[in-house]
């Protein structure tokens, strides 16, 4: 039995057991001119359903509950959570029909994103695979590096060394190659620097070049000019060897001067040395004693071959030298050379003075490329 009160304190319906059904020939309205519409349960409010400038709120009644929606098999489908999120289980979520199967970490990539429309709409059309575009990974190139590639027209004064790096296309595939190898490809000079010594005011001393022959070159070449502190000085060289350098014993060190003609004021008159043979120290000149004591000095070329290899037995040597007096104009011209017996397996060379006596000088070896 129903009671229906419309008048009173409680203005309530109250059935007594069971369910009560409204059963209408239309529609059901609840008109609440207060607002709101209260679901209850016990007499504990749950959820109220509120009018608010026509915009209809959904407000739970118990702190810390949930709004969960479920479909008719009672799987949940969403939920508005107390803390405000509204969860959605995975691969719950559609747009239009689509599904959408990016996970919560791989969107929120885009968090943080300041790329406009424009930007973004660059890459449509992009057709790089993920392989392709896996390339990137890893790389550490700057902008400004990546801008060094786009046609800029702006250049530096960066001195090329040994041990640069140079960018080429090899058949397709950038590769870096060394300017020792592009060098050496390009060509250039036959003729390589190895060593340059220079002597300025020096009472004593000598030029030695320690580790400057080496299997790389056959040849050399070698040209100088020095001059003595002393008068009466020959200019020579020995053969050096072991790492660090030591004077080497010569056996049978054939060495000659000839040709030595003496000008004296434009006239060609008397000689110089005939020749040296079977000495430690190969001469290059002999001075000789200084008609009027002033310095004098020898410039000269040199040829050598095989000082550290053993291709023919032996070493061979041949030059030119003007040996001259500036004061008086005297000068001595004059082809020297000379071998040895058997290969000195040299390592270095020591130019000097028969007593070690320079005042100056400069002397340059170089080696010569195989071909």
């Amino acid at each position: 039995m129903a009671n229906i009160e419309l008048d009173g304190a409680n203005k309530k319906i109250k059935v007594d057991s069971g369910d009560l059904t409204l059963d209408v020939p239309g529609d059901i309205v609840l008109d609440a001119d207060g607002g709101d519409v209260v679901f209850a349960d016990g007499g504990t409010n749950l959820l109220k359903v509120t009018n608010s400038s026509s915009d209809v709120v959904f407000q739970p009644q118990v702190d810390a509950k949930d709004i969960i929606f479920k479909q008719y098999d009672g799987t949940t489908v969403a939920t508005v959570e107390d803390n405000g999120t509204f969860n959605i289980p995975t691969d719950k979520l559609a747009i239009n029909g689509t599904a959408v199967t990016s996970t919560a970490a791989e969107l929120n990539i885009l968090d943080g994103v300041t790329a406009t429309a424009t930007e973004l709409n660059l890459i449509d059309g992009v057709t790089a695979t993920t392989a392709e575009l896996n390339i990137l990974d890893g790389v550490t190139a700057t902008a400004a590096e990546i801008n060094l590639i786009d046609g800029g027209t702006a250049r530096g004064t960066t001195a090329i060394a040994d041990g640069d790096g140079v960018l080429i296309n090899d058949a397709g595939t950038m590769r870096m190659t060394s300017v020792e190898t592009l060098k050496t490809y390009m060509g250039g000079s036959p003729l390589v620097v190895l060593g340059t010594i220079t002597v300025s005011n020096v009472a004593t001393g000598n030029f030695t070049f320690d580790n400057i022959f080496s299997s790389t070159y056959d040849h050399y070449i070698i040209t100088g000019f020095a001059a003595p502190s002393n008068s009466n000085e020959a200019l020579q060289f020995q053969f050096r060897t072991g790492s660090s350098g030591s004077n080497a014993t010569l056996e049978n060190v054939y060495c000659f001067i000839v040709n030595h003609a003496r000008i004296d004021n434009n006239d060609a008159t008397g000689s110089d040395i005939a020749g040296e043979y079977n000495a430690t120290a190969a001469k290059i000149s002999n001075h000789g004693v200084a008609v009027d004591g002033s310095t004098k000095f020898t410039s000269f070329d040199m040829f050598l071959s095989d000082p550290n290899t053993n291709h023919l037995g032996r070493s061979n040597w041949h030059g030119n030298c003007t040996y001259q007096n500036p004061t008086n104009d005297r000068h001595f011209n004059g082809t020297f050379g000379g071998s040895t017996t058997s290969n000195p397996n040299a390592t270095g060379i020591t130019f000097s003075y028969s007593a070690n006596n320079i005042q100056y000088g400069r002397i340059t070896i170089y080696g010569v490329k195989h071909a």
